[in-house]
């Protein structure tokens, strides 16, 4: 995967300056926490209040067929093209959790057999999974990942050493948000598979910062949050069902629940704000007209190489919990200084600094967590560590 390299020629640096123009971000604040949650470009947000105006001048009949529904499945069809799918095994949902209740509530779970996933995934995916383990007989099996792997074979094997063939169902991250690490996902789920185990994958940070192609990784399900850095409007989501699994029972019961033939079946029922997954359309046209495969994700490893090369480089004492290499690292950069309460360095980048970042667990490991993309530039990058050794120079509290 092609990098962009430091530093970047004044024609580079004036185009990123344009792009980043085209966000509503404050000029004083350091925006490093897209990995909780992505601005929407002006397009995005005038887009959808375009059609919020338009809806709310006939609200019963542009409600459905008559404004929203032609764009939604616009966008329903854009989203499975980025991702690698028919349109018609994606719901749509309002995010990642709401989409992984699809295969907590709609399987069959069999009383005895284990859950395995890892010691790093997100709290409500695993809390989900312990509830409803405990409802049904199962028990929950947790690995540890090494933090960091020195290659993906180490990830596999940490998979390995919990299956068997009590294993039903396999839950890992694509991105895993404690630490950005990226995972060898089709090795994964094909070990799933040899142990005639389900592969449910938790894609919320993948969809926008790694490729996904879901039809080439074999999972069973896949779900993800886009308003991160797919950067749709808040609230929405996917999940991608194969025609396997079209016929457990919604998580919600609503309308539609004899509609097979379409995943369009789990989507969020009721009434609900269907201009923000009409946005969704925008946000993929935004990201594919400026090129995120021959601009956009370059230059975001780009500036993640940068900022790991920094931080080993100013702060001698930190330890990267992240791999360095592109194919098991995206735009998410994480890293534990030895001594020190990570939260309170957090709070003070912010109170201070007014530098948005996060202090997150990694499993034994209290990291924090910066995300860059591409409406940030190398100075942020530079005003971060610039901040975070001041901090670390002089600040005692910061000591643990």
């Amino acid at each position: 995967m092609p990098v962009s390299s430091h530093p970047l020629s004044k024609a580079e640096i004036d185009f990123w300056k344009s792009i980043r123009k085209q966000f509503y971000l404050k000029d004083d604040v350091t925006y490093l926490q897209g990995g909780t949650v992505g601005p929407s470009p002006r397009p995005v947000i005038e887009h959808v209040i375009s059609l919020l105006q338009e809806l709310e001048s006939d609200p019963l009949n542009n409600q459905g067929d008559a404004l929203l529904h032609p764009i939604v499945e616009e966008s329903r069809r854009k989203l499975a093209m980025f991702v690698g799918t028919d349109p018609q095994r994606i719901a749509l949902v309002i995010n990642t959790t709401m989409g992984m209740n699809i295969p907590v509530h709609g399987l069959s779970l069999e009383r005895g057999r284990e859950i395995l996933m890892s010691d790093q995934e997100y709290g409500s995916i695993q809390s989900m999974w312990e509830y409803i383990a405990e409802e049904k007989g199962l028990e929950v099996r947790i690995v540890p990942l090494p933090t960091p792997p020195e290659n993906p074979n180490q990830v596999i094997e940490a998979f390995a050493q919990g299956i068997s063939d009590k294993t039903q169902i396999v839950v890992f991250s694509h991105v895993y948000c404690s630490s950005g690490l990226v995972t060898p996902v089709k090795a994964l789920c094909r070990l799933a598979h040899d142990y005639g185990a389900l592969a449910l994958v938790d894609g919320a940070h993948a969809v926008g910062m790694v490729p996904v192609d879901i039809s080439d990784f074999g999972c069973d399900f896949y779900t993800s949050s886009c308003h991160k850095w797919l950067l749709a409007p808040k609230g929405v989501g996917m999940a991608y069902i194969p025609e396997s699994l079209e016929s457990i029972r919604p998580a919600t019961l609503g309308f539609g629940l004899n509609q097979h033939g379409s995943a369009a079946r789990f989507d969020v029922t009721g009434t609900k704000d269907l201009t923000h997954f009409a946005g969704l359309g925008t946000a993929i046209d935004f990201q594919k007209e400026i090129g995120w495969t021959e601009k956009i994700r370059p230059y975001c490893l780009g500036l993640a190489a940068y900022l790991k090369s920094q931080i080993l480089e100013k702060i001698t004492t930190a330890n990267l919990t992240i791999p360095i290499d592109a194919e098991q690292s995206g735009f998410m950069t994480t890293f534990t200084i030895p001594g020190i309460d990570h939260g309170k360095v957090s709070n003070y980048l912010w109170q201070n600094y007014q530098i948005e970042s996060a202090s997150v667990q990694a499993g034994n490991k209290t990291v924090l967590r910066i995300s860059t993309h591409f409406y940030n530039n190398y100075d942020d990058v530079d005003r971060f560590i610039s901040a975070l050794t001041n901090i670390l120079n002089t600040r005692t509290d910061i000591k643990e």
